[in-house]
C-alpha cells in the first residue's frame, strides 16, 4: 500500500521559505490587504476558489458544517500562514468557511496571477510548495488529535500540537496566544462543549493547565497524559 508521510516532506522544505506578500512587491506587484474583527467570515462553501490568501496579523479558523449543523474546524491559522484551495484551479469553489478568531489583517492575490508568476520565476513555485507542505503538516496533526477514542488523550493531543504552534514561553509553562473557548476546541477534536469542559476541569485539578486572563497554560504534566495514553 502507497503510504505518505507529509512531516517528512515539511522537513525536506523547511531550507525553503514559503510565500509571502514581499515576494510579490519585489515583482511589482502591490496587494490590497483588508482588515477583519473576530467572527467576520473571510469566505464560505460556494464562494469562488480564485486567491490565496496570506494572514499578515491575527488569528484565523477554517470550519465546515456537518449533520446537524455542527462545526469541525479544519485549521487554526497563525500569522504568516497561507489559506484558500490547495490549487492554482480557479473554476473551483471554496467547500469551507474561513473565519477570524480575533481582529485580522488578510491579504490576497489572484490565483491566475500567480500561476503566470511561476510559469516566469520557477523558483516561485518552490516556494508555494514549502507554503503548503506547512498545511499540510497541520492537516496530519488534526488527524492525529482524532485518532484516539479518550476525549482527554484527543484534548490533550490537540493543546500539545496548538502550544507548538501558538505558544509564548512563561517560565516552565507555555501560554497560548490565543483565546479558544471549550466550544472551538470541541470542534477541533469532534467532540461537545459539555465533554470537553469535564476534561478541561480535570486537567486543571491535576494541574496540567491552567487559565489565566481567559488564555490555557499548558504545565509540563500535559505531556505525560499523550505519553500515558501512547504506551497503553
Amino acid at each position: 500500500m502507497l503510504t505518505h508521510d507529509t512531516r517528512s516532506f515539511a522537513a525536506a522544505t523547511t531550507t525553503v521559505e514559503g510565500l509571502v506578500p514581499q515576494d510579490f512587491e519585489m515583482l511589482g506587484i502591490r496587494l490590497v490587504e483588508w482588515h477583519y474583527t473576530a467572527k467576520d467570515i473571510i469566505f464560505a462553501p460556494g464562494d469562488l476558489d480564485d486567491r490565496l490568501y496570506f494572514l499578515l496579523r491575527g488569528t484565523v479558523r477554517l470550519y465546515k458544517i456537518y449533520g446537524d449543523y455542527k462545526e469541525a474546524t479544519t485549521a487554526l491559522l497563525n500569522e504568516g500562514e497561507i489559506f484558500g484551495g490547495l490549487s492554482l484551479v480557479e473554476s473551483c469553489l471554496q467547500d469551507s468557511f474561513a473565519e477570524a478568531v480575533s481582529d485580522a489583517q488578510v491579504t490576497s492575490i489572484q490565483k491566475s496571477t500567480l500561476a503566470e508568476i511561476i510559469k516566469r520565476h520557477p523558483e516561485y513555485a518552490v516556494k508555494l510548495f514549502a507554503s503548503f507542505s506547512e498545511r499540510l503538516r497541520q492537516s496530519d496533526e488534526v488527524i492525529e488529535s482524532l485518532l484516539h477514542r479518550e476525549v482527554s488523550t484527543r484534548l490533550a493531543t490537540l493543546l500539545l500540537n496548538l502550544s507548538d504552534r501558538f505558544g509564548e514561553p512563561s517560565g516552565v509553562d507555555t501560554l497560548l496566544g490565543v483565546r479558544l473557548t471549550h466550544q472551538d476546541l470541541a470542534n477541533m477534536i469532534a467532540s461537545t462543549r459539555e465533554a470537553v469542559s469535564k476534561v478541561m476541569s480535570e486537567f486543571q485539578r491535576k494541574d496540567s493547565i491552567q487559565v489565566q486572563n481567559r488564555k490555557i497554560v499548558i504545565r509540563p504534566k500535559l505531556a505525560k497524559t499523550c505519553l500515558a495514553a501512547d504506551s497503553t
